[in-house]
Protein backbone atom coordinates (compact mmCIF):
# COMPACT_ATOMS: atom_id res chain seq x y z
CA UNK A 1 0.00 0.00 0.00
CA UNK A 2 3.00 2.38 0.96
CA UNK A 3 4.53 1.32 -2.43
CA UNK A 4 1.51 2.30 -4.44
CA UNK A 5 0.58 5.08 -2.60
CA UNK A 6 3.98 6.64 -2.87
CA UNK A 7 3.74 5.54 -6.86
CA UNK A 8 0.25 6.95 -6.93
CA UNK A 9 1.08 9.91 -5.49
CA UNK A 10 4.24 10.26 -7.70
CA UNK A 11 2.10 9.68 -10.85
CA UNK A 12 -0.25 12.71 -9.73
CA UNK A 13 2.01 14.98 -9.69
CA UNK A 14 4.03 13.99 -12.84
CA UNK A 15 0.43 14.39 -14.63
CA UNK A 16 -0.30 17.68 -12.75
CA UNK A 17 3.26 19.02 -14.16
CA UNK A 18 2.37 17.78 -17.70
CA UNK A 19 -1.06 19.42 -17.38
CA UNK A 20 0.41 22.42 -16.15
CA UNK A 21 3.26 22.68 -18.97
CA UNK A 22 0.43 21.60 -21.18
CA UNK A 23 -1.44 24.93 -19.60
CA UNK A 24 1.34 27.44 -20.05
CA UNK A 25 2.55 26.01 -23.94
CA UNK A 26 -1.14 26.48 -24.72
CA UNK A 27 -1.44 29.89 -23.18
CA UNK A 28 1.94 30.85 -24.53
CA UNK A 29 0.69 29.87 -28.02
CA UNK A 30 -2.15 32.30 -27.40
CA UNK A 31 -0.94 35.54 -27.31
CA UNK A 32 2.92 35.71 -28.71
CA UNK A 33 5.50 38.08 -29.73
CA UNK A 34 7.98 37.81 -32.90
CA UNK A 35 10.57 39.70 -34.29
CA UNK A 36 12.05 39.47 -37.68
CA UNK A 37 15.71 39.90 -36.60
CA UNK A 38 17.19 40.32 -33.25
CA UNK A 39 20.91 41.31 -33.74
CA UNK A 40 20.35 44.84 -35.66
CA UNK A 41 22.28 48.39 -36.23
CA UNK A 42 21.44 51.44 -34.95
CA UNK A 43 18.27 52.74 -37.44
CA UNK A 44 18.13 49.79 -39.31
CA UNK A 45 14.37 48.58 -39.99
CA UNK A 46 13.34 45.49 -38.73
CA UNK A 47 9.41 43.70 -38.40
CA UNK A 48 7.78 43.12 -35.26
CA UNK A 49 4.58 41.16 -35.29
CA UNK A 50 1.83 40.74 -32.30
CA UNK A 51 -0.69 37.29 -32.66
CA UNK A 52 -3.16 36.25 -30.81
CA UNK A 53 -5.93 33.96 -30.94
CA UNK A 54 -8.50 36.06 -29.38
CA UNK A 55 -11.50 38.65 -31.53
CA UNK A 56 -9.42 42.64 -30.61
CA UNK A 57 -9.45 45.27 -32.46
CA UNK A 58 -6.16 47.27 -33.98
CA UNK A 59 -6.02 50.43 -30.96
CA UNK A 60 -6.13 47.16 -28.91
CA UNK A 61 -2.23 47.68 -28.54
CA UNK A 62 -0.48 50.67 -27.59
CA UNK A 63 3.16 50.53 -29.38
CA UNK A 64 3.51 53.97 -27.99
CA UNK A 65 5.58 52.41 -25.41
CA UNK A 66 8.08 51.61 -27.90
CA UNK A 67 8.92 55.42 -28.27
CA UNK A 68 11.97 55.72 -25.77
CA UNK A 69 13.79 53.85 -28.04
CA UNK A 70 12.56 52.83 -31.11
CA UNK A 71 11.13 55.00 -34.73
CA UNK A 72 7.85 53.66 -34.85
CA UNK A 73 6.26 53.15 -38.66
CA UNK A 74 2.78 53.20 -38.86
CA UNK A 75 1.45 49.68 -37.50
CA UNK A 76 -0.89 47.37 -39.69
CA UNK A 77 -3.50 45.10 -38.20
CA UNK A 78 -5.42 42.03 -39.83
CA UNK A 79 -8.51 39.66 -38.50
CA UNK A 80 -9.40 36.32 -39.01
CA UNK A 81 -11.55 33.35 -38.52
CA UNK A 82 -11.67 29.65 -39.26
CA UNK A 83 -14.02 27.04 -38.81
CA UNK A 84 -12.34 23.72 -39.30
CA UNK A 85 -14.77 20.66 -38.50
CA UNK A 86 -17.12 22.67 -36.87
CA UNK A 87 -14.58 24.01 -34.57
CA UNK A 88 -14.21 28.16 -34.53
CA UNK A 89 -10.80 30.13 -34.15
CA UNK A 90 -9.86 33.38 -34.37
CA UNK A 91 -7.01 35.47 -34.89
CA UNK A 92 -5.63 39.17 -34.81
CA UNK A 93 -2.32 40.22 -35.82
CA UNK A 94 -0.38 43.16 -35.93
CA UNK A 95 2.44 44.07 -37.75
CA UNK A 96 4.87 46.93 -37.30
CA UNK A 97 8.43 48.41 -38.62
CA UNK A 98 10.61 49.90 -35.73
CA UNK A 99 14.21 50.84 -35.87
CA UNK A 100 16.39 51.43 -32.65
CA UNK A 101 18.14 54.57 -31.88
CA UNK A 102 20.39 53.98 -29.55
CA UNK A 103 23.03 50.94 -29.50
CA UNK A 104 23.61 48.22 -26.65
CA UNK A 105 20.81 45.61 -25.13
CA UNK A 106 17.37 47.02 -25.77
CA UNK A 107 14.40 45.52 -24.71
CA UNK A 108 10.95 45.47 -26.15
CA UNK A 109 8.41 45.20 -23.30
CA UNK A 110 5.62 42.95 -22.75
CA UNK A 111 2.23 43.85 -24.21
CA UNK A 112 -0.87 42.58 -22.75
CA UNK A 113 -4.35 41.65 -24.15
CA UNK A 114 -7.03 40.73 -22.05
CA UNK A 115 -5.49 39.57 -19.19
CA UNK A 116 -2.32 37.67 -21.81
CA UNK A 117 0.80 38.71 -22.09
CA UNK A 118 3.82 38.32 -24.65
CA UNK A 119 7.14 37.55 -23.53
CA UNK A 120 9.98 40.44 -23.38
CA UNK A 121 12.42 40.45 -26.64
CA UNK A 122 15.88 41.78 -26.07
CA UNK A 123 18.05 42.83 -29.09
CA UNK A 124 21.41 43.30 -29.56
CA UNK A 125 22.06 46.86 -31.11
CA UNK A 126 25.37 47.87 -32.38
CA UNK A 127 27.12 50.69 -34.76
CA UNK A 128 26.27 51.10 -38.06
CA UNK A 129 29.54 51.64 -40.03
CA UNK A 130 28.35 53.12 -42.80
CA UNK A 131 25.59 55.39 -41.39
CA UNK A 132 26.49 58.90 -43.36
CA UNK A 133 26.69 62.09 -41.44
CA UNK A 134 24.41 64.99 -41.34
CA UNK A 135 25.94 67.06 -42.66
CA UNK A 136 26.26 64.74 -45.97
CA UNK A 137 22.72 64.73 -46.00
CA UNK A 138 21.24 68.37 -44.90
CA UNK A 139 23.13 71.40 -44.37
CA UNK A 140 21.91 75.19 -42.93
CA UNK A 141 24.67 77.88 -44.01
CA UNK A 142 23.92 81.61 -42.68
CA UNK A 143 25.03 84.74 -42.76
CA UNK A 144 24.38 87.56 -40.36
CA UNK A 145 24.85 91.18 -42.19
CA UNK A 146 25.62 92.93 -38.69
CA UNK A 147 25.91 91.82 -34.99
CA UNK A 148 25.85 95.46 -33.29
CA UNK A 149 22.37 97.61 -33.75
CA UNK A 150 20.67 100.83 -32.39
CA UNK A 151 17.15 101.03 -31.60
CA UNK A 152 15.00 100.84 -35.40
CA UNK A 153 18.22 99.59 -36.77
CA UNK A 154 17.72 95.95 -38.50
CA UNK A 155 20.29 93.38 -40.04
CA UNK A 156 19.33 90.99 -42.65
CA UNK A 157 19.75 86.86 -42.30
CA UNK A 158 20.56 85.09 -44.88
CA UNK A 159 19.57 81.56 -44.73
CA UNK A 160 19.89 78.53 -46.98
CA UNK A 161 18.74 75.12 -46.72
CA UNK A 162 20.87 72.51 -48.55
CA UNK A 163 19.47 69.18 -48.82
CA UNK A 164 21.80 66.70 -50.40
CA UNK A 165 19.68 63.33 -49.93
CA UNK A 166 16.73 62.40 -52.38
CA UNK A 167 13.91 64.66 -51.29
CA UNK A 168 11.69 61.65 -52.07
CA UNK A 169 13.13 59.62 -49.17
CA UNK A 170 13.08 62.30 -46.55
CA UNK A 171 9.95 61.45 -43.98
CA UNK A 172 7.94 64.27 -42.09
CA UNK A 173 10.59 66.97 -42.85
CA UNK A 174 10.06 70.12 -40.87
CA UNK A 175 12.10 73.87 -40.80
CA UNK A 176 11.98 75.80 -37.70
CA UNK A 177 12.46 79.50 -38.70
CA UNK A 178 14.89 81.68 -36.86
CA UNK A 179 14.60 82.71 -33.49
CA UNK A 180 15.07 85.20 -30.86
CA UNK A 181 13.91 86.71 -28.21
CA UNK A 182 13.48 90.53 -27.72
CA UNK A 183 13.84 91.64 -30.82
CA UNK A 184 11.30 91.66 -33.88
CA UNK A 185 12.06 89.15 -36.58
CA UNK A 186 10.17 89.08 -39.96
CA UNK A 187 10.52 87.46 -43.19
CA UNK A 188 12.57 90.19 -45.83
CA UNK A 189 12.09 87.46 -48.96
CA UNK A 190 9.96 85.11 -50.20
CA UNK A 191 11.21 81.45 -49.53
CA UNK A 192 13.10 80.46 -53.20
CA UNK A 193 13.33 76.46 -54.20
CA UNK A 194 15.55 75.88 -56.80
CA UNK A 195 17.71 72.64 -57.94
CA UNK A 196 21.56 73.14 -58.63
CA UNK A 197 25.03 71.05 -58.40
CA UNK A 198 27.32 71.30 -55.37
CA UNK A 199 30.74 69.43 -55.96
CA UNK A 200 29.23 67.18 -58.73
CA UNK A 201 26.18 66.36 -56.74
CA UNK A 202 22.46 67.24 -57.45
CA UNK A 203 21.12 68.93 -54.31
CA UNK A 204 18.01 70.57 -53.60
CA UNK A 205 18.52 74.43 -52.14
CA UNK A 206 16.15 76.67 -50.18
CA UNK A 207 16.96 80.09 -49.60
CA UNK A 208 14.88 82.81 -47.30
CA UNK A 209 16.37 86.06 -45.93
CA UNK A 210 15.01 87.49 -42.54
CA UNK A 211 15.00 91.18 -40.85
CA UNK A 212 15.98 91.36 -37.10
CA UNK A 213 14.90 94.96 -35.86
CA UNK A 214 16.41 96.13 -32.99
CA UNK A 215 13.51 97.80 -30.16
CA UNK A 216 15.53 98.50 -26.94
CA UNK A 217 19.36 98.60 -26.07
CA UNK A 218 20.52 94.96 -24.74
CA UNK A 219 22.27 91.90 -25.66
CA UNK A 220 20.18 89.43 -27.43
CA UNK A 221 21.09 86.02 -28.74
CA UNK A 222 19.78 84.93 -32.74
CA UNK A 223 19.40 81.29 -33.48
CA UNK A 224 19.25 80.24 -37.09
CA UNK A 225 16.64 77.64 -38.60
CA UNK A 226 16.71 73.95 -37.75
CA UNK A 227 15.91 71.38 -40.17
CA UNK A 228 14.00 68.12 -38.66
CA UNK A 229 13.21 65.11 -40.61
CA UNK A 230 13.63 61.38 -40.89
CA UNK A 231 16.06 59.93 -44.19
CA UNK A 232 14.78 56.64 -45.62
CA UNK A 233 18.06 55.05 -46.99
CA UNK A 234 19.26 51.45 -48.05
CA UNK A 235 22.39 49.40 -46.86
CA UNK A 236 24.41 48.02 -50.17
CA UNK A 237 26.35 45.80 -47.80
CA UNK A 238 23.57 43.59 -46.38
CA UNK A 239 20.57 45.05 -48.49
CA UNK A 240 19.28 46.45 -45.17
CA UNK A 241 17.22 49.79 -44.76
CA UNK A 242 17.91 52.27 -42.78
CA UNK A 243 15.72 55.31 -40.89
CA UNK A 244 18.51 58.04 -40.12
CA UNK A 245 16.78 61.07 -37.54
CA UNK A 246 18.51 63.85 -39.06
CA UNK A 247 18.25 67.43 -37.13
CA UNK A 248 20.74 70.49 -37.78
CA UNK A 249 21.95 71.65 -34.56
CA UNK A 250 21.13 75.31 -34.57
CA UNK A 251 24.23 78.11 -35.17
CA UNK A 252 23.62 81.23 -32.84
CA UNK A 253 24.60 84.91 -33.16
CA UNK A 254 24.73 87.60 -30.06
CA UNK A 255 23.41 90.75 -31.43
CA UNK A 256 24.23 94.02 -29.34
CA UNK A 257 21.85 97.13 -29.70
CA UNK A 258 23.65 100.37 -28.49
CA UNK A 259 21.47 102.91 -26.51
CA UNK A 260 20.57 105.76 -28.88
CA UNK A 261 23.14 108.81 -28.11
CA UNK A 262 21.37 111.28 -26.03
CA UNK A 263 23.14 113.89 -28.14
CA UNK A 264 21.33 113.16 -31.06
CA UNK A 265 19.19 116.12 -32.71
CA UNK A 266 16.50 115.47 -35.66
CA UNK A 267 14.44 112.33 -36.69
CA UNK A 268 16.43 109.36 -35.49
CA UNK A 269 17.83 107.64 -38.53
CA UNK A 270 19.81 104.93 -37.66
CA UNK A 271 22.45 102.87 -40.55
CA UNK A 272 25.36 102.22 -41.44
CA UNK A 273 24.89 103.44 -45.19
CA UNK A 274 22.45 105.87 -46.39
CA UNK A 275 22.63 107.47 -49.92
CA UNK A 276 20.99 110.77 -50.78
CA UNK A 277 21.24 112.17 -54.70
CA UNK A 278 19.16 113.74 -57.03
CA UNK A 279 18.45 114.31 -60.67
CA UNK A 280 16.77 117.67 -62.43
CA UNK A 281 15.38 117.51 -65.71
CA UNK A 282 13.76 119.96 -68.19
CA UNK A 283 10.08 119.73 -69.78
CA UNK A 284 11.62 117.55 -72.62
CA UNK A 285 13.06 115.11 -70.06
CA UNK A 286 16.93 116.15 -70.76
CA UNK A 287 19.29 116.52 -67.54
CA UNK A 288 19.89 119.48 -66.37
CA UNK A 289 23.65 120.19 -64.86
CA UNK A 290 25.14 123.29 -62.97
CA UNK A 291 23.86 125.26 -60.42
CA UNK A 292 21.63 127.67 -62.27
CA UNK A 293 18.83 127.04 -65.28
CA UNK A 294 17.19 129.33 -68.10
CA UNK A 295 14.01 129.17 -68.23
CA UNK A 296 10.11 130.98 -68.67
CA UNK A 297 6.73 131.29 -67.12
CA UNK A 298 5.09 128.36 -67.68
CA UNK A 299 7.97 125.71 -68.31
CA UNK A 300 8.10 122.71 -65.87
CA UNK A 301 11.22 121.52 -64.16
CA UNK A 302 11.21 118.20 -62.79
CA UNK A 303 13.07 117.37 -59.48
CA UNK A 304 13.67 113.55 -58.41
CA UNK A 305 15.53 112.76 -55.16
CA UNK A 306 16.39 109.53 -54.58
CA UNK A 307 17.10 108.39 -51.03
CA UNK A 308 19.00 104.54 -50.50
CA UNK A 309 18.93 103.06 -46.95
CA UNK A 310 20.69 100.00 -46.00
CA UNK A 311 18.92 98.24 -42.51
CA UNK A 312 15.58 100.57 -42.41
CA UNK A 313 11.73 99.44 -44.07
CA UNK A 314 10.00 102.23 -45.84
CA UNK A 315 7.62 103.00 -42.91
CA UNK A 316 10.78 103.95 -41.02
CA UNK A 317 12.28 106.82 -43.93
CA UNK A 318 11.76 109.92 -43.35
CA UNK A 319 9.79 112.43 -45.02
CA UNK A 320 11.17 114.96 -47.43
CA UNK A 321 10.15 118.70 -46.64
CA UNK A 322 11.09 121.25 -48.63
CA UNK A 323 10.37 125.33 -48.79
CA UNK A 324 9.46 126.45 -52.35
CA UNK A 325 9.09 130.07 -52.90
CA UNK A 326 5.43 131.09 -53.66
CA UNK A 327 6.22 131.92 -57.18
CA UNK A 328 6.02 128.09 -58.43
CA UNK A 329 3.19 125.79 -58.65
CA UNK A 330 4.63 122.28 -57.08
CA UNK A 331 3.06 118.98 -57.74
CA UNK A 332 4.49 116.29 -55.55
CA UNK A 333 4.10 112.49 -57.10
CA UNK A 334 3.99 109.51 -54.40
CA UNK A 335 6.70 108.58 -53.29
CA UNK A 336 7.71 105.06 -54.84
CA UNK A 337 9.81 102.11 -52.80
CA UNK A 338 12.44 99.77 -54.15
CA UNK A 339 13.17 96.93 -52.31
CA UNK A 340 17.05 95.67 -53.55
CA UNK A 341 18.31 92.18 -53.27
CA UNK A 342 20.96 93.33 -50.67
CA UNK A 343 17.86 94.49 -48.20
CA UNK A 344 18.74 98.01 -48.97
CA UNK A 345 15.05 100.42 -49.72
CA UNK A 346 14.95 103.03 -52.27
CA UNK A 347 12.95 105.55 -52.04
CA UNK A 348 12.05 108.08 -54.90
CA UNK A 349 10.24 111.21 -54.79
CA UNK A 350 9.35 113.31 -57.65
CA UNK A 351 9.04 116.88 -57.90
CA UNK A 352 7.28 119.00 -61.22
CA UNK A 353 8.20 122.73 -60.17
CA UNK A 354 6.35 125.03 -62.86
CA UNK A 355 7.40 129.25 -62.51
CA UNK A 356 4.30 131.44 -62.26
CA UNK A 357 6.55 134.52 -62.02
CA UNK A 358 9.47 136.06 -64.18
CA UNK A 359 12.90 136.73 -62.57
CA UNK A 360 15.15 134.64 -60.40
CA UNK A 361 14.44 131.59 -58.06
CA UNK A 362 16.03 129.95 -55.45
CA UNK A 363 15.09 126.45 -55.15
CA UNK A 364 16.58 125.37 -52.18
CA UNK A 365 18.69 122.14 -51.22
CA UNK A 366 17.48 119.09 -49.41
CA UNK A 367 19.53 117.58 -46.12
CA UNK A 368 18.73 114.38 -44.28
CA UNK A 369 19.78 113.78 -40.93
CA UNK A 370 21.20 110.33 -39.72
CA UNK A 371 23.11 108.04 -37.44
CA UNK A 372 25.79 106.70 -38.93
CA UNK A 373 25.51 102.89 -37.20
CA UNK A 374 28.94 102.58 -38.59
CA UNK A 375 31.32 105.16 -37.07
CA UNK A 376 28.92 105.86 -34.71
CA UNK A 377 28.74 109.67 -35.32
CA UNK A 378 25.65 112.16 -36.10
CA UNK A 379 26.12 113.13 -40.40
CA UNK A 380 23.81 114.68 -42.85
CA UNK A 381 23.60 114.12 -46.60
CA UNK A 382 22.86 117.28 -48.82
CA UNK A 383 21.96 117.55 -52.43
CA UNK A 384 22.36 120.89 -53.43
CA UNK A 385 19.76 123.47 -55.14
CA UNK A 386 18.78 125.21 -58.34
CA UNK A 387 18.93 128.83 -59.13
CA UNK A 388 16.10 129.44 -62.03
CA UNK A 389 16.54 132.17 -64.28
CA UNK A 390 12.70 132.63 -65.51
CA UNK A 391 11.50 134.87 -68.16
CA UNK A 392 8.29 136.18 -69.62
CA UNK A 393 7.01 132.94 -72.19
CA UNK A 394 7.55 134.55 -75.27
CA UNK A 395 8.24 131.53 -76.76
CA UNK A 396 5.79 128.25 -76.78
CA UNK A 397 5.66 126.59 -73.83
CA UNK A 398 5.81 122.76 -72.70
CA UNK A 399 3.13 121.24 -71.20
CA UNK A 400 2.48 121.53 -67.33
CA UNK A 401 2.31 117.64 -65.75
CA UNK A 402 -0.70 116.28 -64.33
CA UNK A 403 -1.10 117.56 -61.22
CA UNK A 404 -0.97 115.14 -58.38
CA UNK A 405 -2.38 115.18 -54.67
CA UNK A 406 0.39 115.48 -52.75
CA UNK A 407 1.32 112.08 -50.72
CA UNK A 408 1.45 112.14 -46.66
CA UNK A 409 5.25 110.89 -47.26
CA UNK A 410 6.10 114.43 -49.20
CA UNK A 411 5.46 117.49 -47.79
CA UNK A 412 6.00 120.90 -49.32
CA UNK A 413 6.07 123.26 -47.19
CA UNK A 414 4.97 127.26 -48.12
CA UNK A 415 5.75 130.59 -46.56
CA UNK A 416 3.30 132.62 -44.79
CA UNK A 417 1.72 135.83 -46.35
CA UNK A 418 2.43 134.23 -49.78
CA UNK A 419 -0.59 136.97 -51.79
CA UNK A 420 -2.91 135.71 -54.51
CA UNK A 421 -0.68 132.75 -55.78
CA UNK A 422 -1.79 130.32 -52.63
CA UNK A 423 -5.88 130.71 -54.05
CA UNK A 424 -5.12 130.89 -57.77
CA UNK A 425 -3.06 126.98 -56.96
CA UNK A 426 -6.27 125.95 -54.67
CA UNK A 427 -8.72 126.94 -57.40
CA UNK A 428 -6.28 124.53 -59.77
CA UNK A 429 -6.74 121.73 -57.23
CA UNK A 430 -10.54 122.44 -57.18
CA UNK A 431 -10.74 122.65 -60.70
CA UNK A 432 -8.77 119.29 -60.91
CA UNK A 433 -10.67 117.34 -58.24
CA UNK A 434 -13.78 118.83 -60.57
CA UNK A 435 -12.63 117.08 -63.64
CA UNK A 436 -11.51 114.04 -61.70
CA UNK A 437 -15.35 113.42 -60.56
CA UNK A 438 -16.32 114.53 -64.23
CA UNK A 439 -13.75 111.63 -65.59
CA UNK A 440 -14.97 109.25 -62.96
CA UNK A 441 -18.67 109.56 -64.17
CA UNK A 442 -17.67 109.36 -67.73
CA UNK A 443 -16.16 105.94 -66.54
CA UNK A 444 -18.62 104.49 -65.20
CA UNK A 445 -21.31 105.46 -67.52
CA UNK A 446 -19.26 103.95 -70.64
CA UNK A 447 -20.20 100.79 -71.69
CA UNK A 448 -18.26 99.10 -75.10
CA UNK A 449 -20.29 95.98 -76.74
CA UNK A 450 -17.12 95.18 -78.46
CA UNK A 451 -14.75 94.15 -76.65
CA UNK A 452 -11.59 94.46 -78.51
CA UNK A 453 -12.84 98.43 -79.02
CA UNK A 454 -13.31 98.47 -75.48
CA UNK A 455 -9.70 97.78 -74.57
CA UNK A 456 -8.48 100.35 -76.57
CA UNK A 457 -10.92 102.97 -76.78
CA UNK A 458 -10.40 103.89 -73.33
CA UNK A 459 -12.16 106.09 -70.63
CA UNK A 460 -9.28 108.45 -70.53
CA UNK A 461 -9.11 109.26 -74.01
CA UNK A 462 -13.16 109.81 -73.90
CA UNK A 463 -12.36 112.31 -70.84
CA UNK A 464 -9.56 114.00 -72.78
CA UNK A 465 -12.42 114.89 -76.00
CA UNK A 466 -14.68 115.91 -73.62
CA UNK A 467 -12.35 118.07 -71.81
CA UNK A 468 -11.00 119.48 -74.88
CA UNK A 469 -14.50 119.99 -77.07
CA UNK A 470 -15.94 121.58 -73.52
CA UNK A 471 -13.13 124.31 -73.66
CA UNK A 472 -12.20 123.91 -69.98
CA UNK A 473 -9.40 125.32 -68.28
CA UNK A 474 -5.25 124.63 -68.87
CA UNK A 475 -4.83 122.18 -65.70
CA UNK A 476 -8.30 120.33 -66.70
CA UNK A 477 -7.20 119.82 -69.94
CA UNK A 478 -3.45 119.29 -69.33
CA UNK A 479 -4.46 116.61 -66.83
CA UNK A 480 -7.21 114.96 -68.99
CA UNK A 481 -4.67 114.31 -72.33
CA UNK A 482 -1.82 113.42 -69.72
CA UNK A 483 -4.16 110.69 -67.86
CA UNK A 484 -4.80 109.40 -71.40
CA UNK A 485 -1.07 109.04 -72.61
CA UNK A 486 -0.51 106.76 -69.91
CA UNK A 487 -2.69 104.26 -71.83
CA UNK A 488 -1.20 104.50 -75.09
CA UNK A 489 2.33 103.30 -76.75
CA UNK A 490 3.43 106.47 -78.67
CA UNK A 491 5.81 106.61 -81.47
CA UNK A 492 8.78 108.75 -82.52
CA UNK A 493 7.51 111.83 -82.94
CA UNK A 494 4.28 111.70 -81.33
CA UNK A 495 5.24 112.81 -78.30
CA UNK A 496 7.04 115.98 -79.77
CA UNK A 497 3.47 116.60 -81.50
CA UNK A 498 1.79 116.33 -78.47
CA UNK A 499 4.11 118.33 -75.95
CA UNK A 500 3.53 121.36 -78.78
CA UNK A 501 0.19 121.52 -78.68
CA UNK A 502 -0.29 121.62 -75.31
CA UNK A 503 2.52 124.39 -75.28
CA UNK A 504 0.14 126.50 -77.23
CA UNK A 505 -3.01 126.15 -74.94
CA UNK A 506 -0.84 126.84 -72.04
CA UNK A 507 0.95 129.73 -74.21
CA UNK A 508 -2.38 131.21 -74.54
CA UNK A 509 -3.93 131.11 -70.95
CA UNK A 510 -0.41 132.34 -69.34
CA UNK A 511 0.92 134.94 -71.96
CA UNK A 512 1.06 138.18 -70.55
CA UNK A 513 -1.42 139.66 -73.74
CA UNK A 514 -4.99 137.86 -73.79
CA UNK A 515 -5.05 134.90 -76.59
CA UNK A 516 -7.55 132.58 -78.11
CA UNK A 517 -7.53 129.52 -76.77
CA UNK A 518 -7.62 126.79 -79.77
CA UNK A 519 -7.94 123.20 -78.80
CA UNK A 520 -9.50 121.97 -82.00
CA UNK A 521 -5.43 120.95 -83.18
CA UNK A 522 -4.91 118.83 -80.14
CA UNK A 523 -8.01 117.09 -80.40
CA UNK A 524 -7.77 116.51 -84.08
CA UNK A 525 -3.79 114.82 -83.03
CA UNK A 526 -5.47 112.61 -80.32
CA UNK A 527 -8.05 111.23 -82.17
CA UNK A 528 -5.54 110.32 -84.98
CA UNK A 529 -3.29 108.82 -82.45
CA UNK A 530 -6.31 107.00 -80.74
CA UNK A 531 -7.08 105.16 -84.05
CA UNK A 532 -3.78 104.51 -85.17
CA UNK A 533 -3.54 102.99 -81.59
CA UNK A 534 -5.98 100.89 -82.38
CA UNK A 535 -4.58 99.16 -85.44
CA UNK A 536 -1.25 98.59 -83.69
CA UNK A 537 -2.77 96.65 -81.35
CA UNK A 538 -5.13 94.31 -83.51
CA UNK A 539 -2.10 93.55 -85.53
CA UNK A 540 0.32 93.02 -82.55
CA UNK A 541 0.72 89.28 -82.00
CA UNK A 542 -0.06 87.60 -78.99
CA UNK A 543 2.45 86.83 -76.81
CA UNK A 544 3.04 82.60 -75.77
CA UNK A 545 3.46 82.83 -72.41
CA UNK A 546 6.06 80.41 -70.68
CA UNK A 547 6.02 77.28 -69.73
Amino acid sequence: MTYLSRFGRAAFCFVLAACSLYSFSVEAASFYASVSKNKVVKNEVFQLRLVSDEKASSDDIDFTVLNPDFLLGRPSFGSSINIVNGSRSNKSEWTISIAATRMGIITIPSFELKGQKTQPIAIQVTQDEQAPDVKDLVEVQTQLSTSELYPSESAILKARLIIKADPRRLQNPTVSPPAVEGLELNAASETNQYQTILDGVEVTVVDQDFRITAKEAGNYQLSEPVFKGTLVYGNSYNGGTRLVPIETKAKTYLITVNPQPANYRGIWLPTNELNLTQKWSDSQGSTISGNSYNTQVGESITREVNLQVSGLTQDQLPNIKVNYPNSLSIYDEKPQFTTLKNGDVVMTVKQVLIPRQSGDVVLPAISVDWWNSATKQQQASVVSGLTLHVKPNDTPLVAAPTPIQPSAQVETIRVKDAGLWPYITALFAILWAITSVFAWRLKSSSVSNKATVDKVTTNEYQAAKSALSGNLDGITITASVKAWLDTVELEAGESVAINKALSEINQALYSSTPQELKTQDLESLIEQIQKQQIKRRKDKPTALAKL
